[in-house]
């Protein structure tokens, strides 16, 4: 609409009034319209976004994708500062390589894995060839013994401790505990 104005000859101050009769407050603001005309007067015609305009990315690139990859890989209780300090790229950049890029979520202060490791599919396979072989070899009564969950896989760790701590038994026989300070 600015464009087929501004080519009629009417001025920017117009088209902003008629702009805000017509949409009232949702109307473009007044220095946008001058923009429009600014950008049409200096030739510009499309009035869609330009893909690329901007300034490219440094922070997203396949390098310290695969950087951010093996600082996980290498301790999984890395924090994401710590990522974004070593490849010299901000919290946000690091956050979005690791969480979405590399699909990783945070889990008992660790980095884990969205979806199923190549082993956990193999593990699963092998499981259901077992379970339809027992139901081969004994038929509806095996059936009658399985129960049934969601398909969820939760893979079961103990974390190791990030913090030294005094055991109830070194506590009551005066010994300590590195670390404990007591």
């Amino acid at each position: 609409m600015i464009r087929f104005l501004w080519s009629e000859g009417v001025p920017g101050a117009e088209i902003h009034r008629r702009f805000s009769t017509q949409y009232g407050d949702s109307a473009l603001p007044c220095r946008s319209v001058y923009e429009w005309i600014e950008k049409f007067t200096s030739g510009q015609t499309n009035v869609m976004h330009e893909e690329g305009a901007g300034r490219p990315s440094t922070s997203t690139t396949d390098e310290k994708i695969q950087q951010a990859r093996e600082m996980v890989r290498a301790n999984r209780r890395v924090a994401i500062d710590e990522v974004a300090c070593s490849l010299q790229i901000s919290h946000g950049s690091a956050y979005q390589i690791i969480h979405d890029e590399l699909g990783f979520h945070k889990v008992c202060a660790r980095w884990v894995p969205r979806e199923l490791t190549a082993e956990h599919k193999r593990k699963l396979v092998e499981i259901c060839q077992r379970l339809l072989d027992c139901y081969k070899n004994e038929g509806e009564e095996f059936l009658s013994r399985i129960v049934t969950g969601d398909e969820t896989w939760v893979h079961h760790y103990e974390p190791e401790s990030t913090q030294k701590c005094i055991t109830r038994s070194s506590f009551f026989y005066g010994q300590r505990c590195a670390g404990s300070g007591a």
